[in-house]
């Protein structure tokens, strides 16, 4: 088996970590490489385990992503309607399983935060109670029942399979390119092609509608474009959230010019400080200061390690909940 290589690389969300706490970076990337070896030193192992770390808000949009991949990838060529019921019963039987696995530790238990869920609200708060169990699953069946009424959302059970290029890749070699000699991750729910030879990029949202940045939706385009070859002008993104059953489509084109500015600026800052370039190795974790927003430590998962657990943590708005579970997926 080859030897694990931490690549440098971009993704959007590495780009929002770092210019919100470099520190944060600095564990989520750096700090907690090696860290699921038990000879690990303690710090990798705290920061390894703690990057595992989701809210219920996250486990809310995985869970509603990771099934409907998975019925997805198995649909028959035949067109039909979205299984509504089965979806509802697949994504609350999902749901309660990893809620348990959280409530009972197992990843204490077993020795494996990478592969049980730890909730964020377990962990440094006093849990999901009963009335937060039972707004998730509604969140989910709303969800569901707003993928359904969802032009597009019907649109994946009626047209033939081979248009779907990529489903929520589960596999990280998908969800990397490389662009002008750097490694980038991206993780699009859906591409689907159109008759015309355009691409879709398609991101489901169940939580609240929010603002987009243009430039993430940009860095979706960079990255499809590098995968399949189709120029940006042929790609459009939307944004569906199906909870709220709104839909927003942006051309990627506007973006670009501001993601490309802060690929090359995020690239440059980085770099200035690795102790080894070519390694891409962080020896030196005061070059990634704390951040002095002390409000944002208390929905940190690595205020422990930063010592920062002076104030009662609170959960995060779970805005980018399928972005940052696809960042924890290549980091």
């Amino acid at each position: 088996m080859a030897d694990l290589v931490n690549e440098f690389a971009f993704s959007w969300s590495r780009y929002k970590i770092f210019y919100q706490c470099a520190r944060k970076l600095y564990w989520q990337h750096y700090g907690s490489w090696g860290g699921w070896d038990g000879d690990a030193p303690a710090p990798a192992r705290l920061a390894y385990r703690l990057k595992q770390l989701k809210t219920l808000t996250m486990l809310v949009g995985e869970t509603f992503h990771a099934e409907l991949a998975e019925i997805l990838r198995r649909r028959p060529p035949t067109p039909k309607g979205v299984p509504v019921d089965r979806l509802k019963a697949d994504m609350e039987r999902r749901l309660l399983k990893r809620l348990r696995e959280s409530r009972n530790a197992d990843w204490e238990r077993y020795g494996d935060p990478k592969h049980y869920t730890i909730l964020f609200e377990d962990y440094y708060q006093r849990g999901i109670d009963a009335a937060m169990e039972a707004e998730a699953k509604d969140v989910l069946h709303r969800s569901v029942e707003g993928l359904a009424a969802e032009p597009f959302g019907r649109r994946m059970f009626t047209v033939d399979p081979t248009q779907f290029k990529l489903i929520d890749p589960a596999n990280i070699a998908d969800t990397r390119v490389v662009w002008n000699g750097l490694t980038l991750y991206a993780s699009p729910d859906l591409v689907i092609a159109d008759p015309g030879g355009g691409l879709h990029i398609i991101d489901w949202k169940t939580g609240r509608p929010f603002k987009p940045d243009l430039a993430q939706l940009a860095v979706y385009g960079i990255f499809v474009t590098e995968k399949f070859g189709v120029p940006l002008e042929r790609l459009t993104a939307h944004l569906i959230y199906v909870s709220a059953r709104t839909r927003e489509e942006h051309n990627v084109v506007e973006g670009v010019e501001e993601a490309k500015r802060g690929i090359e600026t995020y690239v440059a800052d980085i770099r200035d400080r690795l102790t080894d370039v070519s390694a891409n190795v962080a020896g030196d974790i005061d070059r990634f200061p704390m951040t002095q927003k002390r409000t944002l430590c208390r929905s940190c998962n690595f205020r422990e390690l930063c010592g920062r657990l002076d104030e009662p943590a609170l959960s995060a708005s779970g805005e980018d909940e399928a972005d940052q579970s696809a960042t924890a997926a290549a980091g």
